[in-house]
């Protein structure tokens, strides 16, 4: 690739959009597989950046709602004399 520029402890590749357009299936390719991103730049200004997507993992629902033994959800909380919307 053209050129690297260290920031912090990793290191971003960044191509020539000229280059970018040229050899775009393969830096996709090179991103997908690296995992790293790649900073396009036009006349040495970076301008946009090509990260691989991250997959989102479903997570699992049990055990997001706890009730407490013995509660029954079917009966009311409080007493009906006791709702506003009622008066």
């Amino acid at each position: 690739m053209a050129n690297i520029v260290a920031m912090s402890a990793h290191h971003i590749e960044v191509v020539n959009l000229g280059e970018f357009r040229n050899r775009a299936a393969e830096l996709i390719r090179v991103v997908e597989e690296s995992g790293r991103p790649l900073v396009i730049a036009r006349r040495g200004r970076p301008v946009a950046e090509l990260r691989p997507v991250v997959a989102r993992t479903r997570r699992s629902r049990e055990g997001s709602v706890t009730f407490a033994p013995g509660v029954d959800l079917t009966t009311p909380v409080i007493d009906a004399d006791e709702w506003e919307a009622e008066r």
